[in-house]
């Protein structure tokens, strides 16, 4: 049963930004563990909703106030972008590290804002929700900053190119050559060797450049742009690093979170394959809860529906995934 929480409101100052950040705690009980909500790759507000768009999931406020309704303590906070409240206060500080490193370096300063603003609890945890689950990975293999278990949340299991590849062969044995996103359709073929040339740093072929249905694509990653070499590089940086390698790596405990009807790039295998490579290595501290009615954000769907229509969903988060995270971290100290 959900116990009454009470939250404050804070700024998290790192890497150059003034991120709004909230702290969730049960209100008048001891704190059972200290939970920080590593956010995905898109701009989001501090309730993980995103600005400009139709997608409103306030995950991350869901799953703190439902968490410190379990007697956990909970920090949140925005990503930088229009409209999340962020702000740019030391533009030096900002680009000392490119874009991808530099969402793990604020992850890194919301655990230590967390360790300090609630000294006493069982242990910290970090989840990480989709990017978010990559950058928590690597920091849960730094025994320096003391992680006693990480959460993959729709955490991806594959290379970032790789998610847009398999995403666009798997609708090619659908759909034929032609693949409709919804938003747009490709030539499957030169989508997908669109993303092993940008891996490979190599240009793009005339067919690739001659093909209407690329022009988005070639436009902006030939752009002149800096905004579009940020870009180029923040996918480069993310592409290095192989999940499936580097979630073995992690020493503490694991729980790994999936929805089956998560089709947002993060594919519904993704958990399991993330959970496969971990069991292999640490059997005895590696759980997978897999939802097979919830998408990517944890709404509940039904079949058929359409992926952009799936991620516009804006009930309240699952409850069931709240109470699986809970119970698995009240095992592991007892």
């Amino acid at each position: 049963m959900e116990q009454p929480y009470q939250e404050e409101h804070l700024a998290l100052e790192a890497e150059g930004y003034r991120l709004p950040a909230a702290l969730t705690l049960p209100q008048g009980e001891k704190v059972k563990w200290r939970i920080v909500l590593l956010p995905g790759s898109m701009s989001n507000d501090v309730d993980g909703n995103y600005p400009g768009t139709l997608m409103k999931p306030h995950l991350y406020a869901d799953l703190a106030r439902q968490l410190a309704g379990r007697g956990h303590a909970v920090l949140r906070y925005a990503k930088y972008g229009a409209g999340t409240g962020a702000e740019m206060v030391d533009e030096k500080r900002v680009v000392a590290h490119r874009i991808f490193p530099r969402q793990r370096y604020i992850a890194e300063a919301a655990v230590k804002k967390l360790r300090e603003m609630v000294p006493q609890a069982k242990g910290l945890a970090v989840a990480g929700h989709s990017e978010g689950s990559v950058h928590g990975m690597m920091i849960a293999q730094q025994s320096e900053m003391g992680v006693d278990a990480f959460i993959s949340l729709s955490g991806p299991a594959l290379r970032y190119m790789d998610l847009f590849i398999h995403k666009a062969q798997e609708m090619a044995k659908e759909q034929g050559e032609i693949i409709d996103f919804g938003a747009f359709k490709v030539n499957a073929t030169n989508y997908i060797h669109a993303f092993e040339l940008m891996r490979a740093r190599k240009p793009f072929t005339e067919d690739i450049k001659a093909d209407p249905t690329m022009e988005f694509l070639v436009k902006s990653w030939d752009s002149d742009n800096p905004q579009a070499h940020e870009g180029q590089q923040y996918m480069r940086d993310y592409d290095a690093v192989d999940p499936c390698i580097e979630i073995a790596k992690v020493a503490c405990p694991v729980l790994v979170v999936q929805g089956g009807m998560d089709e947002s790039g993060v594919h519904a295998d993704n958990g399991e394959r993330l959970y496969q490579v971990r069991h292999a290595v640490h059997p005895e501290t590696t759980q997978l809860a897999f939802f097979p009615d919830l998408q990517h954000f944890y709404k509940h769907v039904v079949p058929g529906i359409t992926w952009q229509e799936a991620m516009a969903v804006d009930a309240e988060t699952d409850r069931r995934v709240s109470e699986v995270m809970s119970a698995w971290l009240d095992g592991l100290r007892e």
